[in-house]
């Protein structure tokens, strides 16, 4: 199974973005899988608002069920929360937020992917994905390497463990926030070997048989070079 990491945006063909996920939980539960939808809001009252958008969208692209979890700032994700899931989807918001809430149950996560539940994480959902999550931030070494309306809060570009899910670093809104040049700067100071930074309404899908790039974007791929750094655009099939 993939694990598919959403760039943000809201898709207007959901086939290119959390449908591709939906199929694959699909063909694991050989019926209409339950979707564990996972949130994270500072209080449970500012979660319920985005409730019905994540459900509508879930269950457009073919999902049979969808469980929303909502984590706040007091909820962690607990193991038991993903007992019944046939596929993880894990939404956006305040990367710091989602990192903290879900890391104790990190090792769950990594086995239940390992078993063949796909995950798909939206925004903060696939910044926390990698080996390493990308929490924030817009300076590296009190240079600004990005704009700070885009830091989660952060003045430091922040990395920390992540979920474990693949060996990348990921960033998002890439070109919409314009954190391309985040993705270069941490490769060009040495934080890290290979990072990607994802379009809106793009995904990078990630399984055994290599990588694709679906939806309406491009996928910014940055890793060392003999001479500073190199970065290679991968186009979405269109």
């Amino acid at each position: 199974m993939a694990i598919h990491l959403l760039g943000g945006g809201w898709a207007e063909d959901e086939t290119t973005w959390t449908g591709r996920f939906i199929d694959e939980a699909r063909e694991r539960a050989g019926t209409a899988p339950n979707i564990v939808c996972v949130l994270w809001a500072p209080t449970a009252e500012e979660g319920r608002a985005w409730h019905a958008d994540y459900e509508r969208d879930l269950m457009s692209s073919g999902a049979g069920t969808v469980s929303i979890v909502q984590l706040t700032s007091d909820r962690q994700l607990e193991p038991t929360d993903l007992g019944n899931a046939d596929g993880i989807f894990v939404g956006g918001g305040l990367t710091p937020g989602y990192h903290r809430a879900m890391m104790p149950a990190a090792d769950t996560v990594r086995g239940l992917v390992a078993s063949g539940v796909p995950y798909a994480g939206v925004s903060a959902g696939a910044m926390i994905a990698g080996d390493q999550a990308l929490v924030g931030g817009y300076r590296i070494g009190g240079v600004e390497v990005s704009r700070e309306a885009f830091s989660e809060g952060l003045e430091d570009v922040t990395l920390d463990a992540g979920l474990g899910l693949v060996d990348l670093v990921v960033d998002v809104h890439a070109a919409q926030e314009g954190t391309v040049s985040r993705a270069i700067a941490l490769v060009d100071a040495g934080l890290a070997e290979r990072v990607v930074a994802v379009d809106e309404n793009t995904s990078l899908i990630v399984s055994p048989a290599g990588v694709e790039v679906a939806g309406i974007g491009s996928v910014w791929a940055v890793q060392p070079g003999e001479q500073g750094v190199n970065v290679t655009v991968l186009a979405a099939d269109r």
